[in-house]
């Protein structure tokens, strides 16, 4: 339960929505142009904009924004940018949002208007949350918690705090999150704000939940209750007390609870709040009545399916399969073992999708400032070029002396337009680079002269998976800074040795790799290729856990391979991305999920192009989505081939060597 509340500072009117809208333009038709007139406009663009009329809400805060510019008022411009930046939030274009944010901030700053600034900071660390920066959203509401202890602004110093608090839990640092919702309770019986309070009694009570201190927790979602009481969140509020009954053993106070907060979820029309009390109901029946169970978890997963949500669904398909196993109903058991185990893999993917969006947004910010400071250095160019048009004027007139001082400082000029020039194109270079670290060399010179990339289908294709058997496990007691040096160390020299094969990176996610070969341009020997790469892989990684290299954690591998036809092209309008798509790659991420540790694991695909040359281990079958039963095969190394029968004598039983 995190306050991500974007709180606008200041005291602004309010007014019923259309009604103060009307009443703001009769006011404004006088065409007066005063500070009035800038926080008239200011009020007019937040209604619009708090009502969805985005169009005409950034209209008024850009008239805002110019008349106060004119008159200087930083107040109003804060403001107006604020509004600007709040209608980009609504509309998803965080990178805008950034930029009004951040300029409303500096506004802010040069009023003086220190609640201004807490309160700017704070939505910037909102910001950065949603981007699923944690580190940067911290520093932002530190920031904020700062500067409002020194103003004494009990509002935005709870806001703060229940902020900290929620980012720490969901890190899973129960203790210092409990540490800052403490620090809540000298303001809370003064508070007068119903949504901070109810944020912060819910957020301890889920921290102590999830420390499985179920008494303090029972304790504080109970005081909760009495401000939850007629509010949206009062059935979840009854969910979460009937959690900690039955966990304390009181199932028939639990049952109590959960019969309430389903009447009222169903009431409210709060499917959310619906589903998962249906969970909850599920959970408690399990192992004591299995049709009750089953018809819980039932209704819930209808509900979840219509609502796509991930989590719930994956708790009700692992209750379900247990449900079933109580029952002996060992087929249906497995059905939703694997329903669990698929949305399961899901969640874990957009989780990583979420941690890769934060450092896109970081990576998308430090480019655009990079943007702007290339403008600039064009802009004092452009001022120069002025500078000498004048001093070339002025030469005509002046002595042979002064032509002297002119033709030197001609050549001045020279060497500072050729340092500059040779700056751009160092500028110029470095994105260049940038684009085909990104891209294959052809498909990034398509895009810079067409705009776009059509995508393409080849026939054969080899595609490589690998990824770190217990990766998740180690990431959990590793520190950022030592998790991020061991995968940057794989993964570096596992870029090249695919470079040296002639092979294609197609991305990492997470701790997976993802390489293919036979494309952009298409070639025959690609699957012995991949496999030569694939070995040499697998022995580095053999030998960082031999040899233990200080600072590095030491990981086993697992690598799946298959071949055969794909389509690859670029999606995205800004952030660009090179991926490939189609069975061949689903099987050969199947291919790695069923591989064992230091392992090369193949599809039959792969298999009839390299069996001539490499000794492989039949493996038995699997069952592959929208494919049915396919072949796989460990691929021991290569063959060993002599033309003499007494060489060939001498081999047997020796292992097979790389060159």
């Amino acid at each position: 339960m995190i306050c991500t509340v974007l709180l606008w500072c200041g005291p602004l009117p309010v007014f019923g929505q259309q009604n103060a809208a009307d009443s703001l333009k009769n006011i404004l038709s006088g065409n007066k142009k005063d500070t009035t007139a800038v926080v008239n406009l200011n009020v007019l663009a937040l209604e619009l904009i708090q009502s969805e009329n985005y169009k005409e809400g950034v209209a008024y805060a850009n008239q805002s924004l110019d008349l106060a510019t004119e008159l200087g008022f930083e107040k109003g411009r804060a403001r107006a940018l604020k509004s600007l930046g709040m209608a980009a939030y609504f509309q998803g274009d965080y990178l805008t949002v950034f930029d009004f944010w951040t300029r409303s901030l500096e506004a802010f700053e040069a009023a003086s208007d220190l609640p201004g600034v807490a309160n700017m900071t704070r939505n910037l660390g909102v910001l950065y949350y949603d981007q699923g920066s944690q580190d940067k959203a911290l520093e932002y509401y530190f920031k904020s918690l700062e500067i409002s202890e020194k103003i004494r602004d009990p509002l935005q110093i709870t806001s703060n705090l229940v902020n900290i608090g929620g980012v720490y839990a969901q890190m899973k640092n129960y203790e210092k999150a409990l540490a800052y919702y403490k620090k809540v309770e000298p303001y809370f019986f003064n508070l007068n704000n119903p949504g901070i309070s109810s944020s912060y009694l819910m957020g301890v009570g889920e921290a102590h939940s999830l420390r499985n201190d179920h008494v303090n927790a029972k304790k504080y979602f109970e005081e909760a209750l009495q401000i939850n009481k007629n509010t949206p969140s009062y059935a979840h509020n009854l969910t979460m007390l009937g959690k900690e009954e039955f966990a304390l053993g009181n199932t028939s106070k639990a049952i109590a609870y959960y019969d309430l907060a389903y009447s009222t979820a169903r009431e409210g029309n709060l499917t959310l709040d619906e589903v998962q009390t249906l969970l909850a109901m599920g959970n408690l029946y399990q192992k004591t009545d299995g049709n009750k169970a089953l018809e819980a978890y039932q209704k819930g997963e209808t509900l979840a399916m219509e609502l796509e949500l991930n989590e719930e669904l994956r708790d009700i398909y692992k209750g379900m399969s247990i449900a079933y196993e109580g029952k002996g109903d060992f087929k249906n058991a497995y059905t939703y073992n694997n329903k669990y185990q698929a949305i399961n893999d899901l969640i874990f993917n957009l989780e990583t999708n979420d941690k890769i969006r934060g450092l896109q947004f970081d990576f998308d910010l430090n480019k655009k400032q990079d943007e702007i400071v290339l403008l600039e250095k064009e802009g004092e160019i452009k001022e120069l070029e002025v500078k000498r048009q004048k001093n070339v004027i002025y030469g005509t007139i002046f002595s042979t002396f002064l032509l002297l001082l002119i033709a030197m400082g001609i050549f001045n000029r020279y060497k500072y337009v050729k340092k500059t020039n040779g700056i751009i194109e160092g500028e110029k270079e470095k994105s260049d680079n940038l684009l085909r670290n990104i891209l294959p060399a052809e498909t990034a010179e398509e895009l810079k002269l067409n705009g776009k990339v059509a995508a393409k289908s080849f026939d054969s294709v080899t595609v490589f998976f690998s990824d770190f058997k217990g990766f998740t496990f180690y990431s959990q007691s590793l520190t950022p800074d030592v998790l991020v040096k061991s995968v940057d160390y794989y993964f570096s020299k596992f870029d090249q040795i695919i470079e040296k094969y002639g092979l294609e990176k197609i991305k990492t996610i997470g701790d997976a790799y993802m390489c293919a070969g036979g494309l952009p341009f298409p070639s025959e020997d690609h699957p012995k290729k991949m496999v030569m790469a694939a070995f040499e892989i697998a022995a580095f990684v053999e030998d960082t856990r031999k040899q233990k290299p200080e600072g590095i954690t030491c990981f086993d591998i697992r690598i799946g391979i298959n071949t055969g036809p794909i389509v690859a092209g670029v999606v995205g309008l800004k952030k660009f991305a090179y991926d490939i798509w189609g069975d061949t790659v689903n099987v050969a991420s199947r291919m790695e999920s069923m591989s064992d540790a230091g392992k090369i694991n193949v599809s039959e695909y792969t298999y009839e192009l390299i069996k001539d040359s490499y000794d492989c281990e039949f493996r038995g079958e699997i069952e592959v989505k929208n494919k049915g039963n396919m072949k796989m095969y460990f691929v021991n190394g290569p063959k060993v081939i002599s033309l003499k029968q007494p060489e060939i004598e001498r081999t047997k039983g020796l292992a097979p060597s790389l060159n």
